[in-house]
């Protein structure tokens, strides 16, 4: 599970610091100290729920896009036989679609056959459909707008949504729009994506003297639970933007880069 850190008393609106619970459970890594994990579940009476004892496994200090400072990630695991499970909000504990599964022996033996013909079935919302459609366009009107703002020149073509150049470098931005369900989706959708325009619209196009960078803009923030994630593309060379009240932001080396 993923337990957000506490807040800094001393500065609320600054980053979250490792001084008291943080620093407890940073040190609890290499200290072994026990961990007791209580969810509050009512105020008038203050009563809490024990979920029984867990480990630190990991611990990352990320940038959250929609408060604009630093907050630690502890991911939890459980060592006993008590916990439920849990989920709240900021300040607590969440689901983890980021969280390791266990892992399996590779047999194809045991995979699931279907007995008989299965016929699936969805449907779609017009109405939503527009809705991406307008944000989607949005997003890459604005996020062009900000980027010719400096050295970009940015066109696009039949799939990449902003092909940008300067004098050295190549940018290659896939846009997703975001509707507060389907961030995990979109985000794995514009990786496959951003990579295969950038072979087909820089490297066949003749450009591969350029400097190469990829990016993915949202129309939106992303939601909290994958501020690790976005840490970890950004750090393997993958730049982050997206809108956020009518201006152009992102994750904050990204731009410093590119804006």
């Amino acid at each position: 599970m993923r337990y957000v850190g506490e807040k800094d008393f001393d500065n609320p609106a600054g980053d979250q610091v490792p001084n008291r619970g943080n620093g407890a459970l940073i040190e609890s890594q290499s200290s072994g100290t026990p961990i007791f994990l209580f969810e509050k579940v009512s105020e008038n009476p203050v009563e809490y729920l024990y979920h029984g004892r867990v480990r630190v496994v990991d611990f990352e200090h990320n940038y959250r896009p929609q408060k604009g400072k630093k907050e630690y990630d502890f991911y939890l695991e459980r060592v006993d036989s008590f916990a439920e499970d849990i989920g709240s909000e900021d300040g607590g504990e969440s689901e983890d679609d980021l969280a390791p599964h266990q892992l399996q022996e590779i047999n194809p033996e045991t995979r699931e056959v279907p007995n008989s013909e299965q016929t699936i079935e969805y449907t779609s919302s017009k109405q939503e459909q527009a809705i991406a459609t307008n944000e989607h366009e949005t997003t890459v009107k604005e996020l062009s707008a900000r980027l010719e703002d400096g050295r970009w020149e940015c066109k696009k073509t039949q799939e990449t949504d902003i092909l940008a150049k300067s004098d050295s470098e190549a940018l290659v931005v896939e846009v997703k729009s975001f509707n507060q369900e389907n961030d995990g989706d979109q985000i794995r959708k514009a990786l496959g994506q951003v990579f295969e325009n950038s072979y087909r619209d820089v490297q066949r196009r003749g450009w591969s003297g350029k400097d190469l960078i990829r990016c993915l803009g949202f129309s939106q923030p992303p939601a909290d639970q994958y501020s690790g994630y976005l840490e970890f593309l950004q750090k393997q060379g993958i730049e982050i933007l997206w809108r956020e009240d009518g201006e152009v932001s992102g994750h904050p080396e990204t731009t410093e880069r590119l804006l």
